[in-house]
């Protein structure tokens, strides 16, 4: 018995970039949130949360390696920057999904 043909390097593409999508669109069915059905207040306080808890949790994680390191306050600095880096594109990323209508209502 011999065995079958790898398939080739764009079938391969093309099988990977299928399962991404379809992963992604389920990482997004599973993470919906109950709240955004209230309406648009609760789409503002849903875009607010991901940025504050991004700068909270990238602020204590700087603060934490600051008192560690002995570095104040240079790195909570650095890291509270990024959780704003971060938090900016996660609420870009909910914004963008919920202008699709890909929220429900």
């Amino acid at each position: 018995m011999s065995k079958p043909e790898p398939p080739t390097k764009e079938e391969f593409k093309a099988r990977l970039e299928k399962a991404r999508h379809q992963q992604e669109q389920a990482s997004w069915k599973r993470s919906d949130l109950k709240v955004e059905q209230t309406g648009g207040a609760g789409r503002a306080w849903r875009l607010s949360v991901e940025m504050v808890a991004a700068l909270l949790v990238c602020g204590w994680f700087g603060w934490l390696l600051d008192k560690w390191l002995d570095t104040k306050p240079w790195l909570m600095l650095v890291f509270l920057i990024v959780g704003g880096v971060v938090g900016l594109y996660n609420a870009i990323k909910v914004a963008r999904r919920m202008n699709n209508g890909n929220f429900d209502e």
